[in-house]
């Protein structure tokens, strides 16, 4: 059984994975829309995508790439997704439903290192914020 699979979910019947508790920031850059990055917060993880909190305005069907912080010293795994949804609570916050696309096997390996990790924490832990300082580094999953 890879680690991805031990998230496999047996609670809900419409959904694939189980989701992680999590609590960090993720660097993001909106596909087509220039150079311009922002910062999101990651509020759960799983194998097949992520919620994060955004104070810029997504929209479903935008294309994000993600550089996700392992928090274990390597550069971060940078990840496609698709914003599958995308809920406006007024002007200056949106939270926003990805879903990862093309995972290359690196990739996949240390996100279910990420998720055991996170998974292992004792509930109500406090969660470290894990940018990476090595942003530019890793390419992206085509």
């Amino acid at each position: 059984m890879t680690t991805l699979e031990t998230f496999r979910s047996t609670e809900d019947s419409r959904r694939q994975w189980r989701r992680v508790p999590v609590r960090f920031t993720v660097r993001c850059k909106r596909l087509g829309w220039g150079d311009d990055e922002m910062m999101l917060e990651a509020v759960n993880l799983s194998p097949g995508g992520a919620r994060l909190r955004a104070a810029e305005q997504l929209t479903t069907g935008d294309v994000v790439m993600c550089w996700i912080d392992s928090g274990s010293g390597d550069f971060p795994t940078v990840v496609k997704a698709l914003v599958v949804q995308a809920e406006s609570h007024g002007e200056e916050m949106c939270d926003v439903h990805v879903a990862w696309t093309n995972l290359s096997a690196e990739s996949e390996q240390q996100l279910g290192r990420l998720l055991a990790r996170h998974d292992s924490e004792e509930p109500g832990a406090q969660v470290k914020p894990g940018l990476s300082q090595n942003l530019g580094h890793g390419e992206p999953d085509a």
